[in-house]
C-alpha cells in the first residue's frame, strides 16, 4: 500500500495561479495544480545548478509524482468534488429541490467524507441543512457550502473557530479564503506612460492553507520546497504574492486504483491510456501559458495542452506522461528552444469504489 508524504504550505501574503489565461492576472486560482507545482519544483532544481534528469528522466518515470495542491483548515484537509455526483449521492437527492443548491455550493469534501465515498458509500445522510439557522447534526458547512465536513472532524478546524454545538451553525460563515483584487500599475520602459491593471491574489485565513502529497523518491523534495518558498510559487511575486512555508505533516496510505481512480493531480494520457476514458467521467482543462528558458530567448508561449482535471473517476489505473509543450514556428523565423519544455501530467490517484 503507497504512502502520500503530506506538506502543508502556508502563504503569508496570498497567491496567485492565473486562471484567465495567458494575458490576464485579473482571477486567480484557490488551488495549485499538480503540473504547476512539479514545473515549478523542476525549474527550481534547475536553478540550483542540479540535473533535472535526475527528477525527470528522458521518456522514464519521475523521481517523485505530487497531487495538486488543495485547501486545509487546520488539521482537516479537503479535496475536490468528484465530477460525477452519482457517486456521492442517491437519484432521489440528486432529484430533491432542495438539496439542488447545496449539491451546486459544494466544491471541497474533506477526508472523511472522501473516505466514505471511495469506499462505497453514499454520502446523503451527512448533507448539512439547507437552512442557514438550522443546527447542523451530520455535516458541518464551511464558507457558504462550498467546503464540507463530518462533526468529529470539527475538532481539528483552527483553534479560534472551536464552538459548542449549539453554534456549529455559525461555521458556514467561516472562511477557508477569500479573493481579493488590488490595483497594479506598469510603466512603459521608452515612452514612462503608465498602465492601470487588476490583479486578483487569494487570501488564506489564519490556521489555513494549501496541502499537496508525494510520492516517490522524496529525499530531495523538503531542500527543494524551502528553496521554492523563498522565491515564490506562481505570479506577482514582484508584490510579494506566492511565497510560502512548508511544514511536513505526516502520511496519507492508499490503495492503488483497481477498476477506478479518482484523480488527485492532473494527468496527461499516455497514448496507450486514452482508451481508459471511454468508460470514465471526467472534465478536461486546457493549459497554456509562458514558457521560463535559461537560453537567451524572447519570452514565448507553450503549447496548449489539454489535461484531465482532479476529481476525476478514471476507469482503470492511470499513470500519465510529460508532453513537451516547446513551441514551432516555421524555420524562417528563426526563433528555435534547444532544450524540451515539459508540463508534467503524471497521473496520483486513489482507489474508487464505483457504483454506476
Amino acid at each position: 500500500m503507497p504512502q502520500l508524504t503530506i506538506y502543508h504550505l502556508t502563504f503569508p501574503r496570498g497567491l496567485h495561479i492565473g486562471a484567465g489565461g495567458v494575458e490576464s492576472v485579473e482571477e486567480s486560482r484557490e488551488t495549485v495544480p499538480s503540473d504547476t507545482l512539479f514545473a515549478a519544483l523542476l525549474d527550481t532544481w534547475a536553478r540550483l545548478g542540479r540535473d533535472v534528469k535526475t527528477i525527470l528522466p528522458k521518456d522514464g518515470e519521475p523521481a517523485f509524482r505530487v497531487t495538486s495542491a488543495f485547501p486545509f483548515a487546520g488539521g482537516v484537509r479537503f479535496y475536490p468534488k468528484p465530477v460525477d455526483l452519482r457517486e456521492l449521492f442517491r437519484e432521489e437527492t440528486l432529484k430533491a429541490e432542495s438539496a439542488g443548491k447545496r449539491l451546486k455550493k459544494i466544491r471541497f469534501l474533506s477526508e472523511g467524507l472522501l473516505r466514505k465515498a471511495a469506499q462505497g458509500e453514499y454520502l446523503d445522510d451527512f448533507l448539512f441543512p439547507e437552512d442557514e439557522d438550522e443546527d447542523p447534526k451530520n455535516g458541518i458547512p464551511l464558507q457558504g457550502g462550498a467546503f464540507w465536513l463530518l462533526p468529529d472532524e470539527v475538532s481539528s478546524l483552527p483553534e479560534d473557530w472551536q464552538l459548542s454545538k449549539d453554534k456549529w451553525w455559525t461555521l458556514r460563515r467561516k472562511s477557508v479564503f477569500k479573493s481579493q483584487t488590488a490595483p497594479r500599475v506598469t510603466v512603459d520602459r521608452a515612452s514612462s506612460a503608465s498602465n492601470l491593471f487588476q490583479s486578483e491574489r487569494v487570501l488564506f485565513n489564519a490556521g489555513c492553507g494549501l496541502w499537496f502529497g508525494a510520492v516517490g523518491q522524496i529525499g530531495d523534495l523538503s531542500y527543494l520546497l524551502t528553496a521554492l518558498g523563498d522565491s515564490g510559487l506562481g505570479g506577482e511575486r514582484t508584490a510579494g504574492y506566492g511565497h510560502f512555508t512548508c511544514e511536513q505533516r505526516g502520511a496519507l496510505s492508499f490503495t492503488d486504483p483497481q477498476t477506478c481512480a479518482y484523480l488527485l493531480s492532473r494527468w496527461h494520457p499516455k497514448k496507450d491510456e486514452t482508451a481508459l476514458l471511454k468508460d470514465s467521467a471526467y472534465k478536461l482543462e486546457v493549459v497554456e501559458g509562458w514558457l521560463n528558458t535559461p537560453e537567451n530567448a524572447a519570452a514565448q508561449r507553450r503549447k496548449r495542452l489539454w489535461l484531465v482535471a482532479e476529481g476525476s473517476l478514471i476507469a482503470g489505473s492511470p499513470q500519465g506522461d510529460a508532453a513537451d509543450v516547446r513551441p514551432e514556428y516555421d524555420a524562417k523565423s528563426g526563433e528555435t528552444i534547444q532544450h524540451r519544455v515539459y508540463r508534467p501530467g503524471f497521473a496520483v490517484a486513489l482507489d474508487w469504489k464505483r457504483k454506476q
